[in-house]
C-alpha cells in the first residue's frame, strides 16, 4: 500500500503504465509487491476457512494490470476464502492467488503463464449466477454461485482475455474412453 500510496497517480507511474502497454518493459513484483500491479489491491484481510463479508480490505493498486486482484503467499497462508470475498466485492476482477516460490508471466496477448515450485489459483467471478455478500451482516459467511475456480501449476496458461484456461500439453491429457 506504501508504494502505491507514493508512486499512484503520478507521472513516473504513468510513464510505466505506457511502457508496459507498449510491450517495453517487464514488469516484476514478489509479495507485496506482485499485489501492487493491481488496480485493486488487499491491503488486509482475514485467512478464513470460508468467505465472509467485511474480511478483505481493499485499496487502490498501481493500475498496472486491469482488472485483476492478486493475493501473495497464497496456499501457505489459506487466503482462498479472501480471495473469493474480493472477487465477490468486485466480479468483473479476476482473483489470481500466487504461492511462495511461483510466478507468473502476462503478455500483451494475455497469454498468463505459470512458474515454479507452487500453483496459481485464478478465482473467475465473471458468471457468478447468486451472490448475497451485500446481504449478510458483517463478518458473517455469505453464499456465492456461478464463481470459477483453476488451480494451474508449473508450465499451465490461461487466456486473461477469453478467462479460460489454455490447454495443457498432450501428456496431461486424459485419454478418451468409448
Amino acid at each position: 500500500m506504501r508504494l502505491a500510496s507514493i508512486l499512484g497517480g503520478t507521472k513516473i507511474a504513468q510513464k510505466i503504465d505506457k511502457l508496459v502497454r507498449e510491450g517495453n518493459i517487464v514488469l516484476a513484483g514478489t509479495s507485496a509487491g506482485a499485489a501492487g500491479m493491481s488496480a485493486s489491491m488487499i491491503v488486509r484481510g482475514e485467512s478464513s476457512s470460508h468467505p465472509q463479508r467485511n474480511s478483505v480490505i481493499l485499496s487502490p493498486g498501481l493500475g498496472f494490470l486491469k482488472n485483476v486482484i492478486i493475493d501473495q503467499h497464497f496456499t501457505e497462508r489459506g487466503r482462498l476464502s479472501r480471495l473469493i470475498t474480493a472477487v465477490s466485492y468486485n466480479p468483473q476482477n479476476l482473483g489470481i492467488g500466487i504461492d511462495e516460490n511461483t510466478a507468473i508471466i502476462l503478455n500483451k496477448e494475455g497469454h498468463l503463464e505459470v512458474f515454479g515450485e507452487g500453483t496459481v489459483t485464478i478465482v473467475d467471478g465473471s458468471e457468478i449466477t447468486y451472490n448475497e455478500i451485500a446481504e449478510v451482516k458483517e463478518h458473517e459467511p455469505f453464499s456465492v454461485c456461478g464463481l470459477q475456480l483453476h488451480i494451474l501449476k508449473d508450465g499451465l496458461s490461461y487466456d486473461f482475455f477469453a478467462r479460460k484456461p489454455l490447454p495443457p500439453p498432450d501428456e496431461f491429457l486424459l485419454p478418451d474412453i468409448e
